[in-house]
């Protein structure tokens, strides 16, 4: 499946991946750095080569996405055709993502001639069910042509009952209710005891991006680092990514796939080949 023109594949990048200067310690923990292995022009042009479309930046959290930033990245993705499809929010996990952010992170989307903003449901907490939030996420829609997907979070203490960020039913019903779309992570799906083919099938008219990696449960870490056992490259867990690609292209999926996974430049490059290669 060479994705037949009417699915994009994608691939989760932190802005630091491609500008290693604002690299800090807390990426190291959070994520490997993808892009490591040569110059950045060197390893663009080698996902192209595999077959990527694109890319999704994820916003740095303890700096500023300055002009200066946009305009490098934009320089990089027009040099090697990789357009940004998809813009990320910043992670972050006790705060909460006011409207001034969104708005910010909406035309930095624009700047970057992204399509597609991402944010966090944990982050946006109660706000998702007030009508003034709602009202002006829309309105931000309208202003950048721009489409707000929320990304469906983990089951984990605190959110035990607040369904509406992890709990698959609660969270798709909340999303069409308001009007909005869904970016699918599946991992985070599947550890919170969901089925990724179910929810596709019942909820594809919201899904416009797909967070797409795959898991297998563990109790411990085997390397030190934090969450190895989620977003592993596919073929490596225990998701069934095969069944799932073949989903996509029998229901013709026009969103974006973006892989969201831990791994170096060469474990990517072996997850498109997987993407490429399903029939």
């Amino acid at each position: 499946m060479k994705t037949d023109k009417f699915m994009k594949t994608s691939v989760s990048l932190f802005l630091s991946d491609i500008l290693p200067q604002k690299r800090k310690l807390y990426h190291q923990i959070v994520k490997n750095n993808i892009l490591d292995k040569a110059t950045v022009d060197d390893d663009l042009r080698r996902l192209k080569e595999a077959g990527l479309d694109g890319i999704e930046i994820c916003l740095p959290q303890y700096s500023r996405t300055t002009e200066e930033d946009i305009e490098q990245v934009m320089a990089l993705s027009k040099k090697n055709k990789l357009p940004i499809f998809s813009v990320h929010q910043s992670l972050r996990f006790f705060s909460i993502t006011k409207l001034p952010e969104i708005s910010e992170l909406m035309a930095i989307a624009s700047r970057m001639s992204a399509s597609l903003v991402v944010l966090h449901m944990n982050t946006a907490q109660k706000q998702i069910f007030d009508k003034h939030y709602i009202d002006t996420l829309h309105s931000l829609e309208n202003k950048y042509g721009i489409t707000v997907t929320f990304e469906n979070m983990e089951k984990y203490i605190a959110s035990l009952r607040k369904k509406y960020i992890w709990e698959a039913e609660t969270f798709a019903n909340v999303i069409e209710d308001n009007g909005l779309h869904i970016t699918l992570d599946v991992v985070h799906l599947a550890h919170s005891g969901g089925d990724i083919l179910t929810f596709y099938e019942q909820h594809k008219n919201l899904i416009k991006n797909i967070h797409l990696s795959d898991y297998r449960y563990n109790m411990f870490n085997s390397n030190l680092r934090p969450l190895r056992f989620k977003h592993m490259p596919l073929g490596e867990g225990e998701l069934p990514i095969q069944t799932f690609l073949k989903l996509l292209k029998k229901e013709h999926y026009k969103g974006l796939l973006t892989m969201e996974i831990h791994t170096d430049l060469k474990g990517i490059c072996e997850s498109i080949a997987i993407i490429n290669q399903a029939k």
